[in-house]
């Protein structure tokens, strides 16, 4: 009876302490990270060209990978996992997170730097269409595309969708962003 006793008291001092790593300790340490990593993707986008850049953001990766499965993970760890992977010139990995990113929370800037990502794949057609669902958040998204063309054919779409906002929406094309 007594070893039957302290069979459960242990099992439930295991199961406590399990249950405090998986639901705080690593939430917060994940935290931590995401944090951390937030200033360095911020460092290495700004000297992208770089080979240094590169360094950082494989770094950043190896940093953040552990945080993809921790409980309560939230859309951050997916979106600065995709920022070193584009960074990196891993755009299949970069939209990748992107959508797990999506399933998580559906954010007009991740429609955005999907659509990013996408198009420097070279898949113009899921890139103008994750920036037409980027627009129905956001219509000011449109002054961020930098491609002239893409940017029109986002505009086409979003007049055909909501005629009522067509001149708002060339409002906003005619809009430069510093």
């Amino acid at each position: 009876m007594k070893a039957a006793r302290f069979a459960v008291a242990l099992l439930t001092i295991a199961a406590g302490a399990a249950a405090f790593y998986y639901f705080c300790l690593l939430p917060y340490r994940c935290n931590r990270i995401e944090s951390l990593q937030r200033a360095a993707t911020a460092a290495a986008y700004q000297s992208a060209p770089a080979p240094s850049a590169r360094i950082a953001a494989r770094q950043n990766v190896d940093a953040l990978w552990p945080c993809r499965g921790a409980t309560c993970r939230d859309v951050g760890i997916d979106m600065l996992l995709a920022a070193n992977y584009h960074i990196l010139g891993q755009e299949d990995e970069a939209i990748r997170c992107y959508r797990d990113a999506l399933r998580l929370d559906q954010r007009p800037e991740i429609y955005f730097n999907l659509a990013v990502s996408e198009l420097a794949s070279g898949d113009r057609n899921a890139a103008r269409e994750d920036l037409v669902r980027a627009a129905l958040f956001n219509r000011w998204i449109l002054a961020s595309i930098e491609d002239g063309v893409l940017r029109r054919e986002v505009m086409t779409r979003l007049i055909a969708l909501y005629p009522e906002e067509a001149e708002l929406i060339r409002t906003i094309d005619k809009v430069v962003l510093p």
